[in-house]
């Protein structure tokens, strides 16, 4: 959903008092035990410290409409994405990227990113994976053509097309003890989760209002017993619940 922008001051604040922050500091921190839940890792590609690439279903945007170059970090203290077409989309704090589409049916199309969407870190060094939470619907106008036509020229070196509707999504950390995001790192859209424990939490977050930098941290808690830990705690559901 969109959030007013001083909300996200408030976010960025609170992760950077360390209330939402990722540790950082690596290490071997044991996974939370709030409850009997809690305890050994489950092993689950992508998430957390565990090997290998997210699982799911692949992303389908319309015809004519696709990514238009890469996925990179809003800034780091604002979470603003520079030529931003649309206010921020989703309520996560810690992953905050700029997704740049292009449009070139002529018409107006209508994207839809749903819950369950995972974005992956392509940057050096241990950047987290983010995932959203809120179903995110957008109208994409037609993609105005640059001053020679067809505007590729940003793609071959990482950049991204000018005239293109660039989309903030706010998502959330699925790797604790990574890094959060910044202006400097890149991503590539994943797929549609289908991890049992994180659909699970989607079904529980389904109609909840996220408004708040508290109702964030219960968000994020909640998924760091699923991607360092065995899955949902007693408390987590509680907490949900409350929402």
């Amino acid at each position: 959903m969109a959030q007013a922008a001083w909300k996200w001051m408030v976010v960025a604040a609170a992760v950077g008092a360390g209330v939402l922050a990722c540790d950082g500091g690596g290490g071997n921190k044991p996974p939370p035990s709030h409850g009997v839940d809690a305890g050994v890792n489950v092993f689950r590609p992508g998430l957390g410290e565990d090997d290998g690439a997210p699982q799911g279903t692949p992303l389908s945007l319309p015809e004519g409409v696709s990514f238009a170059g890469t996925l990179r970090g809003a800034a780091e203290v604002s979470g603003e994405c520079e030529n931003a077409s649309v206010e921020s989309q989703g309520s996560g704090a810690l992953v905050r990227v700029c997704v740049p589409l292009r449009n070139d049916t002529g018409a107006p199309v209508e994207v839809e990113f749903p819950p369950g969407l995972v974005v992956v870190s392509t940057s050096e060094g241990r950047g987290q994976n983010g995932l959203l939470i809120e179903r995110t619907i957008l109208v994409v106008p037609p993609t105005r053509p640059g001053p020679g036509g067809r505007d590729d020229a940003g793609t071959p070196d990482g950049g991204v097309e000018e005239n293109v509707y660039i989309v903030p999504l706010y998502m959330y950390c699925l790797n604790e003890e990574r890094d959060p995001s910044n202006e400097f790192m890149t991503y590539a859209v994943g797929p549609i989760t289908s991890d049992d424990a994180l659909q699970e939490l989607l079904r529980l977050l389904e109609g909840k209002v996220i408004d708040s930098s508290e109702d964030v941290g219960v968000v994020q808690n909640a998924l760091y017993s699923i991607t360092e830990g065995r899955g949902l705690t007693t408390p987590d559901r509680d907490a949900i619940n409350d929402l």
